[in-house]
């Protein structure tokens, strides 16, 4: 069984942003997924909400939402209703779980946005007697516009654990663990623009790019802060054993390019935009290189899907990536000596 989940389209926002989605939708439905899931992040200008219905109306087959920040502001959620808007549904043998984590909040001056995130008590008893009949070995596909496992905040110097937070989840651990009994998991976020993918013991956590990129700043070529293309994740489910494999794909065949190099402060690093822990990736007469920890202070501001080279590197390097599921990937990298 297949599906798309794609996220942050953030329509109408810049000039060509209805076309972008357009070709993004082009390209998701070429994958001849079951059903497309949207991780939040419609986008707020007047119009949108119509011009995305339209957009999506002829799709064949069902498009599934999860309610991001932005909703708020689009008028697409009514504010006092935040929180209320989770749900559940089988396919071809895998459940899923829409969970709304996104609430209002009256602006202050140290809380300056509308909305933060949080897995309330209502919330959490609701999945709890949601996913109480299931047996443990049937899949289970969460999607929430936030990550519920993430290293974002504190990359990014932002309050861990803040009161309010915008770019974590309260609770998200109750979540977790509530999801930790079942043996094939996959969660599925968008919210910071940015690749990221780890585990949480054996929970895959799949942040993706959004489909905006950098908020389509320069038009339909807006790659995100760390250089990921603009697109979409396509998650396959093995209807005999459970497995969950995924891979993230650009929309525009010029951005569709899984390895690029990287420099920042003098350091360098292959870019592999869908990397994770697991992924190998190893440089010719180097060996393996070591994925980056996100908790560490001199990676503040770095990506999860960087991979450091030594200093005695070469310029020009070549490179394979062998990923968890098998699918491997190479290219020949050059740097440009300036750092």
């Amino acid at each position: 069984m297949r599906f798309v989940f794609f996220t942050d389209v953030h329509l109408l926002e810049q000039e060509e942003s209805a076309r972008g989605f357009e070709m993004c939708i082009e390209s998701m439905l070429s994958h001849e997924p079951e059903l497309l899931i949207n991780g939040g992040d419609i986008g707020i200008p007047d119009g949108v909400i119509p011009t995305y219905r339209e957009m999506i109306s002829n799709v064949d087959m069902p498009v599934h939402m999860v309610n991001g920040n932005h909703e708020i502001c689009s008028g697409w959620l009514d504010p006092k209703q935040a929180g209320e808007f989770s749900y559940s549904f089988d396919h071809s043998g895998a459940h899923f779980v829409m969970l709304d984590l996104v609430r209002a909040f009256e602006p202050t001056e140290e809380h300056p946005w509308n909305w933060y995130f949080i897995a309330d008590e209502k919330n959490l008893k609701w999945l709890e007697e949601d996913l109480a009949g299931l047996d443990a070995d049937v899949p289970i596909i969460l999607a929430s516009h936030v990550p519920i496992s993430t290293s974002f905040p504190f990359r990014m110097g932002q309050n861990v654990g803040m009161g309010f937070p915008t770019n974590e989840a309260t609770n998200a651990g109750k979540v977790l663990e509530m999801l930790s009994r079942f043996q094939n998991v996959a969660t599925l976020h968008g919210h910071d623009h940015e690749n990221s993918r780890h585990r949480w013991r054996h929970i895959q956590i799949l942040t993706t790019g959004a489909v905006a990129g950098n908020w389509w700043r320069n038009g339909l070529d807006s790659p995100n802060q760390f250089g990921a293309p603009q697109g979409y994740r396509v998650v396959n489910v093995n209807r005999e054993s459970g497995e969950i494999t995924n891979r993230y794909h650009a929309f525009q065949p010029h951005q569709d390019v899984e390895i690029a190099p990287a420099t920042r402060d003098g350091r360098r690093f292959v870019n592999v935009f869908d990397g994770g822990p697991e992924a190998s990736v190893d440089v010719k007469g180097f060996g393996r290189l070591a994925a980056l920890d996100p908790m560490s202070p001199e990676n503040a501001r770095l990506s999860t899907h960087y991979y450091e080279l030594p200093e005695d590197c070469p310029w020009e390097i070549d490179v394979r990536v062998e990923y968890e599921d098998g699918r491997t990937a190479g290219a020949s990298l050059l740097f440009d000596d300036t750092g």
